[in-house]
Formats: C-alpha cells, sequence, structure tokens
C-alpha cells in the first residue's frame, strides 16, 4: 500500500551533529531507514505524545510521569507553541531543544533545577503539539516566537538553556534583547550550522529498522539507543510521531519541508554581539565509535565511510568551536570528550554540575546573574573572598565601583599606606596632583633636593 517516509533527521550520538534517518515503513513489516536529505543536528523523530495518541486513539495507554504542567501560549495569528512548566523556585531558566526535538526532550532532565529555578521548556513551531504554519523558520522568526512566548508569561529576564541548533536562537536573543538575558548556556549548540547540510551528505546509510524496533515507543527508544547511542525520553518519542492504534510507528508528525526551512534559516550567529555571561558544554568526538555505536555490524564499505564521515565531521566542529572561542567574549568552556551530542542525558552529571559551577563562578566574577542563596558555605566562602579582593583592588585603583564600607581596617591602611606613597611620588617629580600637606616633616624637607 506504498510507503510513508519519516523525516527524522538529527545528529548522531555525536558530539555535535550526525546524519539522521529517513524511513519507509513496508506493508511488508519492515521499516526501512534510508539516508534522507540529512537535515542537520538533532535526532531522530518519530512519535506523538499524550496530546497526538488521544487523537490516533492509541490503544496503549500511557502516561508522561515528568512533573510539569503545559499549556499552548500563542505568538502570532493561528500560531501556538507548546510551554511545559516543571515549577521551582527562583530566576527563570527556560530550555530550547534541538532540530526535530521537542520540550519533552527535556522530561529527565529539566527537574533537577526546580530547587534553584523555576524551569520552562519550550517547544518552537512546527514541532510536536505546536502549530505548523507554513513560514516562520529563519532564526529571526523563532527568536521573535520566544520573545512572544517570555512576554506571555511574564518573564522579564531569563536564563536561556538551548540544546544543538536551539543555539542560533541562544545567540540571536541574546544579541537583539540584551537585557532580557541574565545567561546562556549552549549544550553542544554553539556552532555556525550554515554548511552543516553538506557534510552530513557524506555519512554512511542510516541502520535498518525491523518491525520489531517500530513496534511501539519503546522499541523506537531502543533502537536508537542501540545504534545511535542517544537515550530520547518516551515522552519526546511520543510527540515527534505517529504511532498506529496498537503502537506501532508509522510516521513523522512534521513534514520534511520544515526541516528543510529551519535549515535554510539558521544564517551565521553572531557571537560578538552577545554580552550576557555565557557557558559552552561541547561534546568531542574522539573516535568513529562515537557517531556510530553499532559500527562492528558495519561492512567493509559502510565502515569506511563511517571513517571518513567521523574525520570531516571532527575537524569541522573543531574550526566551529575555535571560532566560538575567539569571539564569544568572556565564555566559560567544559568539553567532555567522547560524550553524545546530548550531553545532558550522556554527561548528565557534568552538565548539572557545570551549570550549578556557572552561578558560583558568576557570583565571584561579579556577574549579575548571581543567585547567593544557592551557594554551598564554602562557595559562599570562595565568593566572599574574591568579593573582597575586587573591592580592594577598585578601591586601589580609584573606581567607582569602590566600596569604602567594605573594606576591612587592614585594607583601609594598605590603601592608605599605598595612597601617601602615590602623593609622595608624585611630589617628587612634581606631577600637579601633589598635595604637600598631605607630606610628613621629612619628606617634606627631601622634595626640593629630589628634584
Amino acid at each position: 500500500m506504498g510507503s510513508l517516509v519519516i523525516a527524522g533527521f538529527g545528529l548522531l550520538a555525536l558530539a555535535a551533529f550526525g546524519l539522521i534517518l529517513v524511513g519507509a515503513y513496508r506493508h511488508s513489516r519492515t521499516l526501512v531507514v534510508s539516508g534522507g536529505m540529512l537535515l542537520l543536528l538533532l535526532v531522530i523523530a518519530w512519535i506523538v505524545g499524550p496530546r497526538g495518541a488521544a487523537r490516533l486513539g492509541n490503544a496503549v495507554a500511557w502516561t508522561d510521569r515528568s512533573p510539569h504542567t503545559v499549556r499552548l501560549v500563542p505568538v502570532a495569528p493561528d500560531v501556538q507553541l507548546e510551554v511545559l512548566d516543571w515549577g521551582g523556585a527562583g530566576p527563570p531558566l527556560v530550555f530550547l531543544s534541538g532540530l526535530q526535538d521537542v520540550a519533552h526532550g527535556f522530561d529527565d532532565f529539566a527537574p533537577r533545577f526546580t530547587d534553584q529555578y523555576h524551569v520552562v521548556g519550550i517547544t518552537r513551531r512546527g514541532y510536536g503539539a505546536s502549530s505548523q504554519p507554513p513560514s516562520g523558520y529563519d532564526v529571526g522568526s523563532r527568536v521573535a516566537d520566544l520573545r512572544a512566548v517570555l512576554d506571555s508569561l511574564q518573564l522579564q529576564r531569563v536564563a536561556l538553556v538551548g540544546h544543538s541548533i536551539a543555539g542560533d536562537e541562544l545567540t540571536g536573543f541574546a544579541a537583539a534583547y540584551p537585557d532580557r538575558v541574565s545567561a546562556l548556556v549552549y549544550l553542544d549548540a554553539a556552532y555556525d550550522h550554515s554548511d552543516i547540510a553538506a557534510l552530513l551528505a557524506g555519512g554512511p546509510p542510516p541502520a535498518r529498522m525491523t518491525a520489531s524496533d517500530s513496534a511501539s515507543p519503546g522499541s523506537v527508544q531502543a533502537f536508537l539507543l542501540r545504534n545511535y547511542g542517544m537515550r530520547i525520553p518516551e515522552a519526546q518519542l511520543r510527540a515527534i510521531g505517529r504511532y498506529a492504534p496498537g503502537g506501532h510507528l508509522i510516521g513523522d508528525v512534521t513534514p520534511p519541508v520544515i526541516d528543510s526551512l529551519m535549515l535554510a534559516g539558521v544564517g551565521h550567529p553572531d557571537y560578538a554581539a552577545v554580552q550576557a555571561p555565557a557557558l559552552v558544554i561541547d561534546a568531542v568526538i574522539d573516535s568513529m565509535p562515537n557517531v556510530f555505536p553499532a559500527w562492528r555490524a558495519f561492512d567493509s564499505t559502510t565502515y569506511a565511510t563511517a571513517i571518513r564521515f567521523t574525520e570531516a565531521l571532527q575537524a569541522w566542529a573543531s574550526s566551529r568551536r575555535q571560532q566560538v572561542r575567539r569571539e564569544l567574549r568572556g565564555a566559560q568552556f567544559l568539553e567532555l570528550h567522547g560524550a553524545n551530542h546530548y550531553v545532558f542525558d550522556s554527561n548528565t552529571k557534568e552538565v548539572t554540575a557545570a551549570e550549578l559551577e556557572r552561578n558560583l563562578k558568576n557570583c565571584s566574577s561579579g556577574w549579575g546573574d548571581c543567585d547567593y542563596q544557592k551557594l554551598t558555605p564554602q562557595q559562599t566562602q570562595k565568593v566572599a573572598t574574591a568579593d573582597r579582593l575586587r573591592n580592594f583592588t577598585a578601591c586601589r585603583d580609584g573606581d567607582e565601583a569602590c566600596d569604602y564600607e567594605k573594606l576591612t581596617p587592614s585594607e583601609t591602611k594598605a590603601l592608605a599606606d599605598a595612597e601617601h606613597k602615590r602623593n609622595y611620588a608624585a611630589c617628587v617629580h612634581g606631577y600637579d596632583y601633589c598635595d604637600l600637606s598631605r607630606l610628613t616633616p621629612a619628606e617634606a624637607d627631601a622634595i626640593p633636593s629630589s628634584r
């Protein structure tokens, strides 16, 4: 009865991107996954989600157990975006997903931060439960959508966390609305994606999916983990694909043209325009198995292609990382070697620790995005020491940021001694700012003979 194309594209289990799968469901009870146009990052795609499952009459009962609420927020005429709210106390922390992904991809990760932040996730237009208008997939439009959601939620200043292609939105929004961004966290996302499609075209053919592999969301999840090393939350798989009433994968929620429009509209990120403090976490590919965990099943031709593709991908990613280090001023960088493109899943502890450490560094350096209540006693001591040193330096240098009331008696004496020495030197050299009245008698007597 023909075939159904499943346009799931994304970054294979690597640190930055890899090709993805395009599948055709055949009534021979096999799902053949063949290379498609290789749209950019973010893996795979397919499934429905509670709302879609209800529409399809999916016979398999399933409950999304992630502790969030779900709402649709209007951003333009006839366009609504899905917003997940995990709650929490503290400043807003907003998660943005990658290509072909949805906010449910953070179902397991986002709740880790609700004790310190008010955590929200947004599904961009074209994906999951969000609207699928025919246009508006360029970076500028996506930035406008993000602003509309934040306005609707009355979130005036936020920390943005973006995975994969969402890095383009982070950079664009921070450049356009610097006063609304307290911090940026790039989860394998700080790359110029403008030429990724051509690179991905050189990859080996995707893995072949059998009928049992596509029999249920859990089966699809296992297939992706086995072949690409990516553990995609079931809620995401249900949100980005369509299943038959019996639970069998039959198609993709998002049509391929939307992926194409996304890639066509990526542009070039202007990192130099970003003023907010940024944390860049990169998954660095060390070897071909990082990208293709199932490499042992490759024939000789596929193996050779995988090697060439991995080498090209490594070179591409390395050059892009160097670009970010040159242009994104003041950013903090963390490279996770051998990590999966979904770094927040493959390296959850390191990514979580880096995010919490970001607060310590911001407090220590005087960045505005600092929450002292989140610091441990040891971190509070470190920050207090850094703050005293920063204030002492400001007072010593005559900076207007100096707060003399915060100086200790010994610091006050040290500054007074330093100022006295500067004044004496000025008088010795005949500088206009010499104040003779502040010299000791011995110093005053020494001035004429010193000139």
